[in-house]
C-alpha cells in the first residue's frame, strides 16, 4: 500500500511575512483560492500578530472575511469565482460546543491501553491506513474515543470483555446514538478480532473509511477543502481566530499555529521572550483551542542551526518538542529556519527524536519544515521520508526565507517549494493527491504578485 504524504502549504503566511511590499488582500485571497484547488492539505493563510511588528500580514481579518463570502472578483487573473466557505472541513455545526471531558482524562487513558489497543494503534499508526490520519483517546463531548479519523468523521471502539453485558450494550448504543448526531459513523471491533486477525480489521477500517462521509462540496476543481490555518503569537491573537470565526459562523479556521525556537537567542530575537516564555504564552492559547476544537500546530525554530549560536544539538529540540506535546498540540514543526540542514543532520535529528520522543508522539503529527538557502532541500525530504516522516511544509513558488539567512545585497532562496516537494515525495514512491498542474498556475500567480510588489516597493524606496 502506498503511503500518502501530508503537504502543508505556507506561502500566504510565512512566505509574504518578508517580502519588503505589501500585497493587495484581494491578490492573497487569489492565492489561497488558487492553493485551495491544488489538493494541498492544509493552508497556512495568515497571522494575527500586531501589524505594527508585520505590516504585511495586517489584513488577516479581511482576507478570512473575503475566503469565507462567496463573490465574484476582479483579479489580475480575471474574473474568478470564490469556493463557497473553503475552510469547511471541520464544520462547526458537526462538532459539541465543547469537550465535557479533559485532556488530562484521553492522556490517563493512552498510559492506560490495554494490549488489543495498543497493537491496534501500532498499525493503523505505522500503515496509516492509505494516508488517513487517526488520534487515540480524543475528547469528544461527554466521551473520549477510542480511536478518530477527523477528516472522515470515523470512531472505531475496541470492545473488550466489559462491553458484552447488557447494560454495557446499552450505554455503547447510546454512545453510537449521540456521535451519530454529529455525523461520526462507528465501528466496534473485539479484543479478540485484534489480536487473532489484525489484517481483517484493518481491511474492514479501510473499507468504511474509503466509503466517506457527508462534506461540504469541494471547489470546482473537485478537490477536497483544505484546512484554513493562522499563526497565533499569543492570547491576544487567539482571540482575533475567534472573532473571525464567530463573524464566520464556523470554524473558518480550524488550526492555529504558535512559534518558538531551540535557540534561546533566536527565540529572543525573534519572540522578544525566552523559551520558556513563550511556552507559557501558549497554554491559554491551547486551552482555548480545545475548548474551540481547533487544532494546534507547535513550531519549533532553528532544528538544525541558529544564526546566532551556530549548531544545536537534537537533544535541545527534543527538550522543547516535549514541553510542546505536554501542552496537548496536535502537529510538531520541525523547522530548518536558516537552510542549514544536510540529510546526514537532518538525519542524526529525527534518529535521535524518534529514539527519545517517537514520531506522531500521542497522536501528534512530526512536520518537517525546510528551507532551501543552499540547495539541499530535495535531498533532506528524502532522508525523512526514509526514517518516516510523512508531513512537509513547502511555499509555493519558493516565496519566504528568513531574513537572518541573507545578507546585505543577496536575498536568501526561502522556503522548499511546494512544486519541488511534492515532485519529490512523488518521485520516492509516495503519494500526496495534489495536482502538480494546479500547483504550477498558483506558483505562477504567486510569482506574478510578489514582483509586481518588488517592483512597487523599489519604485517607492527610490522616490
Amino acid at each position: 500500500m502506498t503511503t500518502r504524504v501530508r503537504i502543508t502549504d505556507v506561502s500566504p503566511r510565512d512566505g509574504l511575512q518578508n517580502e519588503a511590499g505589501i500585497i493587495p488582500t484581494a491578490e492573497k485571497v487569489r492565492l489561497v483560492e488558487l492553493l485551495a484547488a491544488t489538493g494541498v492539505d492544509e493552508v497556512e493563510v495568515s497571522s494575527f500578530v500586531s501589524a505594527k511588528w508585520v505590516p504585511q500580514l495586517g489584513d488577516a481579518a479581511e482576507v478570512f472575511e473575503c475566503l469565507n463570502t462567496p463573490s465574484q472578483r476582479e483579479g489580475a487573473g480575471g474574473r474568478v469565482a470564490s469556493p463557497t466557505g473553503i475552510g469547511g472541513r471541520h464544520d462547526g455545526s458537526l462538532t459539541p460546543a465543547r469537550n465535557v471531558v479533559s485532556q488530562d482524562r484521553a492522556k490517563a487513558l493512552r498510559r492506560a491501553m490495554t494490549v488489543p489497543e495498543l497493537r491496534l494503534w501500532a498499525a493503523i499508526r505505522d500503515r496509516q491506513l492509505g494516508g488517513y490520519r487517526f488520534r487515540r483517546q480524543h475528547p469528544f463531548g461527554p466521551y473520549i474515543l477510542d480511536f478518530y479519523c477527523t477528516s472522515e468523521r470515523l470512531v472505531v471502539e475496541v470492545d473488550g470483555r466489559t462491553h458484552f453485558g447488557n447494560d454495557q450494550q446499552v450505554r455503547d448504543a447510546e454512545r453510537t446514538e449521540y456521535l451519530g448526531t454529529y455525523g461520526l459513523r462507528v465501528i466496534r471491533v473485539s479484543d479478540d478480532a485484534v489480536l487473532t486477525n489484525i489484517e481483517g480489521v484493518l481491511r474492514t477500517i479501510l473499507e468504511h473509511l474509503r466509503e466517506g462521509s457527508p462534506s461540504p462540496k469541494p471547489p470546482p476543481s473537485g478537490r477536497g477543502l483544505p484546512i484554513l490555518a493562522a499563526l497565533v503569537p499569543n492570547e491576544r491573537g487567539m482571540q482575533g481566530v475567534l472573532d473571525v470565526n464567530a463573524k464566520a459562523g464556523r470554524r473558518l479556521i480550524s488550526k492555529v499555529s504558535v512559534f518558538t525556537a531551540a535557540s534561546e537567542t533566536f527565540a529572543r530575537k525573534n519572540t522578544n521572550a525566552t523559551i520558556a516564555e513563550t511556552i507559557d504564552r501558549f497554554r491559554p492559547v491551547v486551552e482555548i483551542a480545545r475548548r474551540e476544537q481547533i487544532e494546534v500546530r507547535g513550531y519549533i525554530s532553528c532544528v538544525i542551526a541558529c544564526p546566532f549560536e551556530g549548531p544545536i544539538q537534537p537533544e535541545r529540540v527534543n527538550d522543547v518538542a516535549r514541553q510542546l506535546l505536554e501542552l496537548g498540540i496536535d502537529d510538531l514543526d520541525l523547522g530548518d529556519t536558516i537552510g542549514a540542514g544536510t540529510p546526514e543532520t537532518i538525519g542524526a535529528l529525527l534518529r535521535c527524536f524518534n529514539n527519545e520522543i517517537g514520531i506522531d508522539s500521542l497522536g501528534a503529527i512530526t512536520t518537517l519544515h525546510l528551507h532551501d538557502t543552499f540547495g539541499r532541500a530535495a535531498d533532506c525530504v528524502k532522508a525523512a521520508l526514509d526514517l518516516g516522516i510523512t508531513s512537509f511544509d513547502g511555499s509555493v513558488a519558493g516565496l519566504g526565507g528568513c531574513p537572518y539567512a541573507s545578507t546585505p545585497g543577496k536575498r536568501a532562496p526561502g522556503n522548499i517549494s511546494t512544486e519541488a516537494l511534492v515532485r519529490t515525495v512523488h518521485a520516492a514512491g509516495f503519494t500526496t493527491g495534489v495536482d502538480l498542474v494546479a500547483l504550477e498556475a498558483a506558483a505562477a500567480y504567486a510569482r506574478e504578485i510578489v514582483a509586481r510588489s518588488r517592483a512597487a516597493a523599489t519604485k517607492g524606496i527610490g522616490t
